[in-house]
């Protein structure tokens, strides 16, 4: 059964993340390193809700957790045939099928964050919708200035744009089109072209990157399609920065290169749902849904056939 593993982005973190993965030691073989290259205190600010969501500190955090689970998992000879990243996840995935290095995951991960950063515009953020048609969503977003950042299926996609707009078309949304409405704790209009600027400077970034052979495929959340060369690597991750990402196309990608099973590295298990949403046969899991890495491993080599 070909495995899939998920990386998702930023709002999955909480603040017992990192303490959890320490305990574990093998995961905390990996993670230990990781932690100890990064220029702010990891642990502390990991714990700290007022910081752990920002930018500069989550899209790191996130990549390094990943990178630590994705290391653990071919320690102990788990096979993966497919990744697939959310996101900042995209970038963990490339970790995951070996073409970028950890350490250079998470140097990047602080290159993304900044331009990111220095690229938005003040008081923008992203917003969930589910239960609203795409065609009903994007007339929507054009009339109040927004965008459409992600779509993650037919009736669940995620705008960006003026928080101050989407907080005041939200009561409408709810009311009249029986949309439900999640403000996400993310402080920039990712996957919009406001972050042009911030796509040019991180492929620069990525240029500069020492890049490795693909052990698997890297779905593209851009369009789905099979990543497995530096220059197309490049490319995507470079231009998701503000492009919209079609993830409902990446996961139904992922089903036709064979994918049956999907393993979420964490944190969260917000990919988890949306894989057993939209294909209810198949196997998937996250790591928070086991209460230690080795009943995952036992999960993994009870699913993974060879």
């Amino acid at each position: 059964m070909s495995l899939c593993v998920l990386c998702p982005g930023q709002g999955s973190q909480f603040t017992d993340m990192l303490p959890r993965l320490l305990a574990e030691p093998l995961l905390a073989t990996h993670l230990q390193p990781l932690i100890s290259e990064m220029p702010f205190d990891a642990l502390a600010i990991s714990q700290d809700t007022s910081s752990c969501f920002l930018n500069e500190y989550a899209q790191p955090l996130i990549v390094a957790a990943g990178a630590a689970v994705s290391l653990a998992l071919k320690s102990q000879g788990v096979r993966i045939d497919l990744s697939a990243g959310y996101s900042i996840g995209e970038l963990t995935a490339h970790v995951v099928a070996g073409s970028v290095h950890a350490s250079d995951a998470l140097r990047l991960a602080t290159a993304r964050a900044r331009s990111m950063n220095t690229a938005s515009p003040q008081a923008h953020g992203m917003m969930a919708v589910k239960g609203v048609r795409l065609d009903t969503l994007n007339a929507l977003a054009q009339k109040h200035g927004l965008h459409i950042a992600i779509v993650n299926d037919e009736q669940h996609a995620v705008l960006a744009g003026s928080i101050a707009v989407m907080k005041s078309i939200c009561k409408d949304m709810e009311h009249d089109l029986g949309a439900h409405v999640v403000h996400l704790n993310v402080s920039v209009p990712s996957h919009t072209p406001w972050l042009k600027n911030a796509t040019v400077a991180f492929r620069s970034a990525l240029e500069q990157t020492r890049w490795n052979h693909f052990d698997c495929p890297v779905l593209s959340a851009l369009d789905g399609s099979p990543v497995d060369s530096q220059s197309h690597a490049i490319d995507c991750l470079s231009r998701q920065i503000s492009e919209p990402l079609q993830w409902a196309r990446t996961l139904d990608l992922s089903a036709e290169m064979g994918a049956r099973a999907y393993f979420e590295i964490g944190p969260g298990n917000t990919l988890t749902r949306m894989v057993r949403e939209r294909f209810p046969n198949a196997k998937a899991r996250s790591l928070s849904e086991f209460q230690t890495l080795g009943g995952a491993l036992n999960w993994l080599g009870g699913i993974v056939v060879r």
